[in-house]
């Protein structure tokens, strides 16, 4: 088998960008869709934890709270520290919450800045996905030809004596 049917693979990457762009996307129809149909609660913070890691900073947040119909629901939110601060002191939380949705909880102090991270998202996974696409296209052109003719026979000649 010939190496370069190998350099194909790079077509995985804007797969990959695909997939993460899709999932970014229903998550932003998803807080809109919450936002929009859902049933509006407070729910009390029964845990909160940020962790600094090296650079990187997050935490989590769980959320109490029970529905119309009397059922408890208790929910552990993932936090990007720019949402963490915004809700740290709180004990307190509004909510939208619809069960049926791709994020049926919707932190309500922090849906504005939601909205922003999540298209600041989908603008970096679709350059990525973009320039893939164009990496992978020369790519092909460039492995497609070395199977149709070859690789490309270099000659040393010794010039002194």
């Amino acid at each position: 088998m010939n190496k370069y049917y190998f350099i194909f693979l790079i077509w995985l990457l804007p797969v990959y960008f695909l997939f993460q762009g899709g999932y970014q996307v229903m998550a932003y129809f998803g807080i809109h869709n919450t936002y929009d149909q859902g049933e509006s609660y407070v729910a009390s913070v029964t845990d909160f934890d940020v962790k600094q890691i090296a650079a990187q900073t997050n935490g989590y947040v769980v959320l109490k709270f029970t529905t119309s119909e009397g059922l408890t629901v208790e929910e552990q939110l993932a936090l990007p520290v720019q949402f963490a601060q915004v809700i740290m002191k709180s004990e307190l939380i509004p909510i939208r919450y619809l069960e049926s949705s791709f994020n049926p909880i919707v932190i309500m102090p922090v849906y504005e800045l939601q909205q922003s991270v999540i298209k600041v998202n989908i603008a970096v996974t679709s350059f990525g996905m973009l320039a893939t696409i164009l990496l992978s296209f020369f790519a092909s052109k460039f492995a497609i030809r070395r199977i149709r003719d070859g690789e490309e026979n270099l000659e040393i000649e010794r010039v002194d004596k």
